[in-house]
């Protein structure tokens, strides 16, 4: 086959169009986030939620100190070294009838074939009902050892925007729901404090310094002072999505482009 200017012109303009079509695609199968304010959750699920003061800072109470030392050594887990390791998500969340702390490593979590949504594999999950005014009692405990799906209908605490935005689940259709005015989250657990060991003799420490809540309007969970690991992340993401809108903005110049130039060839003809 002899391959003119022509013939060369016609499969660019074919390759740009095939490319800006597939990036359309991908982005449409992308998973989709609303956000939410608290005013706008079901009452019963606001009710988890108490207000220390008038600038997004919540807090939540829970009751474990009946629970079985694995539950209690699984919590101390995730909220102590999981918490604010990178390698791993720690979400919270809210329905009208629970308050759920699911957590894994980031490889834990994934995406099923035909399946909309994410799923998690291996790691914990918390789930805490309401029983009278203050705590919130543990109804549910999973040790995640066959996969757990994120339900679309619970409204995730906004540090969940990490793991949803991850560039491996970019193809991966569903919807989610996020808090978006909750900006510093406290979890308050009642479990007693291990009795220090009497064979070790005492050494004086300072008294502990009541904990620090930062003012403004940071993303923040309680234990978690990662601000810079946010920020870093925030960048990151943005710049990708700002490099893939260039690329189907390019692409799309090229591909009109192209094809305006065989039409105007064809029609000289």
């Amino acid at each position: 086959m002899l391959i003119t200017k022509n013939w060369c012109k016609r499969f660019l303009a074919l390759a740009c169009a095939l490319v800006l079509v597939l990036g359309l695609s991908v982005s449409s199968f992308a998973l989709s986030v609303t956000s939410y304010t608290v005013s706008q959750l079901p009452e019963k699920a606001r009710n988890f939620l108490e207000a220390v003061t008038d600038n997004g800072i919540y807090q939540v109470n829970v009751c474990l100190d009946d629970q079985p030392d694995n539950v209690k050594d699984a919590w101390k887990t995730v909220m102590g070294s999981w918490l604010n390791n990178p390698d791993y998500y720690v979400l919270f969340s809210l329905t009208s009838s629970v308050f759920k702390v699911t957590a894994g490593s980031k490889s834990s979590f994934f995406s099923k074939s035909g399946s909309p949504g994410l799923f998690l594999s291996d790691g914990y999950c918390f789930s805490f009902n309401i029983y009278g005014n203050d705590f919130r009692k543990l109804s549910f405990f999973q040790d995640v050892s066959s996969s757990i799906s994120l339900l679309n209908g619970d409204y995730f605490y906004r540090s969940a925007n990490a793991l949803f935005s991850d560039s491996k689940f970019s193809s991966v259709s569903g919807s989610y729901k996020i808090i978006s005015d909750i900006d510093t989250l406290i979890i308050n657990d009642d479990i007693t404090p291990d009795e220090p060991d009497s064979s070790v003799p005492e050494v004086p420490v300072d008294p502990p310094k009541e904990p620090e809540v930062p003012t403004g309007n940071p993303e923040y969970v309680v234990y978690n002072t990662s601000i810079w690991l946010t920020f870093f992340r925030w960048v990151r993401r943005h710049i990708g999505n700002a490099v893939f809108v260039g690329f189907l903005v390019l692409a799309a110049v090229m591909g009109i482009y192209l094809i305006l130039r065989i039409i105007k060839h064809y029609s000289r003809q």
